[in-house]
């Protein structure tokens, strides 16, 4: 069981072949009869699946050999000991089932692909953070999504400041300095170093952290969010010698290695969030921005070839609609159905999930944030 990322949404958008499941569910984490509510909701889902693979026409001993691995995660109890949020389960001979950090609408999808827009909700585009936790013990850079955290080597930069350092008592030395006022009603910085003699520990504390910073450059080149989480009197130091655009100004406070990863990616997705809101109220200003050009349309005719051909560089989707019908690429023409047809496809996912291979922003958003309150709206590259 994964976790979801970028690259496995685009491996499985590339499946196609005949009945194709795609089943979502809700899951309990780990307590008293959460195994229990688990699996009866697991075994729900899988008659729901039986039932419409029979309707495609294949015999109970084809459905069964597709079926049966996932039956089999009934008695699995460590698997359910991991559950989240909700699950993601994928068959077409494999089986592939992800861990979802926000319960899903429980659904089932037999088609000749996989049903993939609810996880649109989940990573849209490739939206992911950068979290720096800074602690006497160690600093450690991770690169934040919405299904976890993942380390990320620092490469040169020392493991910690009392490394850094070569203090052995770094704590108490750390205290030999406080914040005051710089003259400024209600600033605050970094200031007062006491001791006998001794190098100032915030002159030392600053070229670590300039270290520090060199190294997140070097490594952080896409402009995503950096989070900062440490104790408070490290962070405004930490500022004080940021060359990074991007960093949050709100942080993660409290020392990080008080607590697991799982509360660290909490705090800091919260705080990744905020930032997150903020580039798709920009997106859907740049659509009202340009309405009125042919860079921006809600028209399927026009958005989806435009969407194959790696021309949409936003889109927005609504999480409740569907737009039923059939593509002939070569021609560049679209039928729309009104009703959903035998081979049809959900253009709308097609759409999204094309404009992600491409490298472009996809927002799936209630209909009622909608721009122009319409099923999809694409901004276009030209």
């Amino acid at each position: 069981m994964d976790a979801l990322s970028l690259t496995d949404l685009k491996e499985l958008s590339r499946h196609s072949g005949n009945s194709l499941v795609s089943l979502y569910m809700q899951t309990q984490r780990f307590g008293p009869d959460s195994q229990v509510e688990n699996v009866a909701r697991l075994k729900n889902l899988l008659k729901t699946a039986s039932a419409k693979l029979g309707e495609t026409g294949l015999r109970s001993t084809e459905i069964n050999a597709l079926l049966d691995p996932v039956r089999a995660l009934a008695e699995e109890r460590p698997f359910w000991l991991r559950a989240t949020e909700g699950l993601a389960v994928f068959v077409d001979g494999d089986v592939r089932i992800f861990r979802l950090p926000v319960a899903p609408a429980e659904s089932v999808f037999v088609s000749d692909r996989f049903h993939l827009r609810p996880l649109l909700t989940l990573l849209g585009s490739d939206r992911h953070y950068y979290l720096l936790t800074l602690s006497q013990k160690r600093a450690r850079l991770l690169r934040g999504s919405v299904s976890g955290l993942e380390e990320v080597d620092l490469g040169d930069v020392p493991a910690s400041l009392a490394e850094a350092l070569k203090w052995d008592n770094f704590e108490k030395r750390s205290m030999q300095f406080h914040t005051g006022t710089n003259g400024a009603p209600g600033s605050r910085h970094a200031a007062v170093a006491h001791g006998s003699g001794e190098p100032d520990p915030k002159d030392e504390i600053l070229r670590y952290f300039r270290g520090i910073d060199r190294g997140i450059v070097e490594l952080v080149r896409d402009g995503s969010p950096l989070v900062l989480a440490g104790v408070d009197y490290l962070l405004p130091l930490y500022h004080e010698v940021n060359s990074y655009d991007a960093i949050t100004t709100d942080a993660v406070i409290g020392n990080p290695d008080s607590v697991g990863d799982d509360v660290l990616h909490e705090r800091s997705l919260a705080i990744a969030a905020e930032e997150f809101a903020a580039d798709k109220r920009l997106a859907a200003e740049r659509v009202e921005d340009l309405w009125a050009t042919p860079r921006a349309t809600s028209d399927p005719e026009t958005f989806v070839p435009a969407a194959i051909h790696g021309r949409v560089e936003t889109l927005f989707v609504s999480s409740e609609a569907e737009l039923w019908g059939s593509i002939d690429e070569p021609a560049d023409a679209v039928a729309i159905h009104t009703s959903r047809q035998p081979a049809d496809e959900d253009l709308l996912d097609v759409a999204a999930l094309r404009t992600i291979l491409a490298g472009g922003d996809v927002f799936s958003v209630p209909p009622e944030e909608m721009p122009r309150d319409a099923a999809a709206v694409a901004l276009l590259r030209y």
